[in-house]
């Protein structure tokens, strides 16, 4: 259909009533008409598998459950809003990203170094800005329906 479409908006001109130049003006039409609708509706689709809307709840219960675990004890349930913020945001630095979990300083540097531990931040250096991360074993629940067989993967021990 891509070719197809393509194809009309290069065809010659049908006619005095199609345009004025070379090619077919009806062609061209088509052609965009064609390519908008494919854009909208892979912005639906795409909207439908990330659901963004329910991002910051899917945050909070990737926090949760970890906290809850042994494998993670330095998570704390603070780390969800920040967390958030920062996707949103954009980076932040160390201490303003702490200063958003509202915990105490030490309880909220160990709960960044965790994050940065396991990837849900990043930086680039040692002592720079976070952004978020997305590790391949917090993407089934952060994005269960664009990355289902995420729940497949054996996270490290």
């Amino acid at each position: 259909r891509y070719y197809e479409m393509l194809a009309g908006a290069d065809a010659p001109r049908q006619g005095d009533l199609d345009g004025r130049g070379n090619l077919s003006e009806r062609g061209l039409r088509d052609w965009c008409g064609f390519f908008i609708d494919t854009c909208a509706d892979q912005v639906r689709f795409m909207s439908r598998m990330l659901d963004l809307d329910g991002l910051r709840e899917r945050m909070a219960t990737l926090v949760a459950v970890r906290a809850a675990g042994r494998r993670h004890p330095h998570y704390r349930p603070e780390a969800a809003a920040a967390l958030c913020h920062v996707l949103i945001a954009g980076p932040v630095s160390r201490g303003e990203f702490c200063r958003m979990t509202g915990l105490a300083e030490r309880t909220a540097r160990r709960l960044l170094a965790a994050l940065l531990r396991d990837r849900l931040l990043l930086s680039d250096r040692p002592k720079g800005a976070v952004s978020i991360g997305f590790p391949l074993d917090a993407l089934n629940v952060l994005f269960p329906d664009l990355y289902p067989e995420a729940a497949t993967v054996n996270p490290e021990p």
